[in-house]
């Protein structure tokens, strides 16, 4: 038992000198906050407060790396769908002045991606018709007999399978936005 004892408080005695490593979490640099509160008000659909933010960062970090970067952030937030204030063409076009700005950005692979599918989605927006002009014709022809020809049935299976591939286009160009903005979400993934 002696021999114990003396095992016993000779560990005790190692274990008290050994040093265990403090962890303590890395702190959040100010372009890290920036773009959180910016997401923050995103989520809130207040993308005039997010665009205040990223310019008042721009405004008070001039000539850095990080405010280099806040373009890309201004984009994405102009193509977003929800954002009433932005749209694809003011998106793409804030996307080319990014892309040639700085050939080593960040977020070079993901802006790249988003302004391919942004172009897509504007090339299919402006292919379909607009509801406004199906409505009208629909109700004012209501009245007319249209003789079916065989040929205007071959016309109308073509236009339904082109309907077709748009939507799969425009399914496809969703998802890549879905995914580019979760992935946005969470930049260090």
């Amino acid at each position: 038992m002696n021999r114990s004892l003396r095992i016993a408080i000779t560990s005790l005695a190692l274990g008290a000198c050994a040093q265990l490593p403090v962890v303590t979490p890395p702190a959040q640099s100010h372009f890290g906050r920036t773009l959180y509160y910016a997401r923050q008000n995103v989520d809130a659909g207040n993308y005039w407060a997010a665009d205040k933010l990223l310019d008042e960062y721009v405004r008070t970090h001039p000539d850095t790396r990080e405010a280099r970067e806040i373009g890309f952030w201004k984009a994405a937030y102009l193509i977003d769908p929800a954002n009433n204030f932005g749209s694809l063409s003011a998106g793409i076009a804030a996307l080319d002045g990014y892309l040639a700005a700085d050939s080593t950005g960040w977020y070079r692979n993901e802006a790249t991606v988003l302004r391919r599918t942004a172009a897509v989605a504007q090339g299919v927006s402006r292919t379909a018709p607009p509801a406004d002009t199906a409505a009208a014709s629909s109700t004012t022809v209501t009245d007319t007999v249209v003789v079916v020809s065989r040929t205007r049935d071959e016309e109308i299976a073509a236009l339904k399978d082109q309907l077709a591939k748009s939507k799969d286009e425009l399914a496809k160009v969703k998802e890549e936005l879905e995914r580019i903005k979760k992935r946005l979400a969470n930049p260090s993934n």
